[in-house]
């Protein structure tokens, strides 16, 4: 139990600076963890655990440094931030984990007595609950941009009348045009002076660069991992990979992100040939095949777990982990950053992201497409019935799943379990009357 000691230790100074009760049962998590997965690679990648250190160093750094921490929403380049030596704090991501930490009743309670609306995203009632309830780390500024949604500016100017600080507004443009790429990097260059002038800290070309290679890294063995899981031998569960957003998108810009993936590549590409060698770990012939469309819930519910281990499914891939942008370049940083975040299949037309998950579910060679339809999320649900059409007209049945992210008082279970093993009949059904691959038209 040295190890359990230890890491008391290191986490004693943030410790104190928020509810005692809320890290009482990181703490017990951690325990557990330990437990259960200290040195037996059979029951998790220990790439896996890799994650959790540098998610765990990461909000030491944030709790522990409330002259450079910066909230942020999700598409804020973190690039930056880590260039100059602050540390991002991303109020969805901190949703999702408090979710997972039971917290998330509490700070719905809380956002609701406040006036916020119950019919917006759980995702951004949870996060500003937390921050009325001064369970989030102090920062010195908020900063969100228009990505994806609406929410993320009415959510760091409520914010801002919590914390007292400025609030920074990036528009991102729609188009992918030169116009609108110089456009939003002139806002880059803006945002970059501002965090100059409030925090005291000053933007090097040598730190700057480095943040570019740190991402680049990460997005090399990003693609690397995304080849190796088209292998059927590829051990990764879809499950576990529907929480990569913290690492791609928060952590991106720095060492801590290079370490997990890095990890990640090389114990799946050992994991992958040492499949190919043991008779026993070759892929069930009737194995059903998932595209993911969206996010998960967060709070403490195994049915994506369930899916995989018991009913003979594979989430061969998810959405979120698409690598939708091109290498950047260090000498053009805000511009390479800049269309970085107008190119995301998530931003501009519908068009775009449809074109994007229909080449993943070919590529892939998946056996049907499921929708993770979190209430309250517009930019989603509204987008349902366009990406059912076109995939039923390529061949690909689509299922919608109706669910929380956040909220687990909007999970049924019996719900959930009727609707996903009809589906997977229906999948079943098709696959052992089509031939794999072939296309038609087919209505979910």
């Amino acid at each position: 139990m040295a190890s359990i000691r230890k890491f008391k230790e290191w986490v004693n100074p943030f410790l104190r600076r928020i509810s005692p009760f809320l890290f009482k049962e990181l703490l017990l998590f951690m325990k557990i963890y330990h437990f259960f997965y200290r040195g037996n690679k059979k029951k998790e990648l220990v790439s896996l655990r890799t994650q959790m250190r540098v998610g765990i160093k990461h909000l030491y750094n944030v709790y522990s440094n409330p002259k450079r921490t910066i909230w942020t929403t999700m598409f804020v380049p973190s690039e930056i931030l880590f260039a100059m030596g602050l540390y991002p704090f991303c109020l969805e991501i901190g949703a999702a984990l408090f979710a997972g930490l039971g917290q998330s009743s509490k700070g719905l309670l809380e956002a609701e007595s406040y006036g916020v609306p119950t019919d917006i995203c759980s995702f951004h009632r949870s996060a500003i609950g937390h921050a009325f309830r001064n369970l989030f780390p102090p920062n010195i500024l908020q900063v969100a941009t228009t990505t994806l949604c609406d929410n993320n500016t009415k959510t760091t100017k409520i914010c801002e009348s919590i914390t007292g600080k400025e609030t920074i507004v990036i528009d991102v443009p729609y188009e992918a045009d030169d116009y609108s790429v110089k456009y939003l990097a002139k806002q880059l260059e803006d945002f970059t002076k501002r965090l100059e002038v409030v925090t005291g800290r000053k933007m090097e070309q040598e730190a700057f660069e480095k943040a570019i290679e740190y991402s680049n890294q990460t997005r090399a063995k990003m693609l690397e991992i995304n080849e190796l899981r088209k292998d059927p031998y590829c051990p990764l569960p879809g499950s576990r990979a529907l929480g990569f957003m913290f690492p791609a998108y928060l952590l991106i810009g720095s060492k801590l992100s290079v370490d997990f993936f890095s990890s990640l590549a090389a114990e799946l590409r050992e994991k992958i040939a040492e499949n190919k060698r043991n008779p026993d770990k070759a892929p069930p012939k009737d194995l059903i095949k998932i595209l993911w469309l969206e996010l998960k819930p967060y709070f403490n519910v195994d049915f994506l777990t369930k899916l995989e281990k018991e009913q003979g499914v594979k989430i061969v891939f998810e959405e979120t982990n698409y690598v939708f942008w091109d290498k950047l370049d260090p000498k053009n940083p805000y511009e390479s950053l800049a269309r970085k975040l107008i190119t995301s299949h998530y931003n501009g037309p519908l068009e775009r992201r449809v074109e994007v998950t229909k080449r993943l579910a070919r590529e892939y060679q998946v056996d049907g497409v499921v929708v993770f339809s979190t209430w309250g999320c517009r930019r989603n649900n509204a987008a349902v019935p366009t990406l059912k059409r076109e995939f039923n007209k390529i061949g690909y049945p689509l299922l919608s799943l109706d669910g929380d992210c956040i909220d687990d008082h909007n999970y049924m279970s019996g719900q959930f379990s009727t609707r996903i093993e009809g589906f997977l009949e229906m999948l079943r059904s098709r696959k052992a009357t089509i031939p794999q691959h072939e296309t038609c038209v087919t209505s979910v």
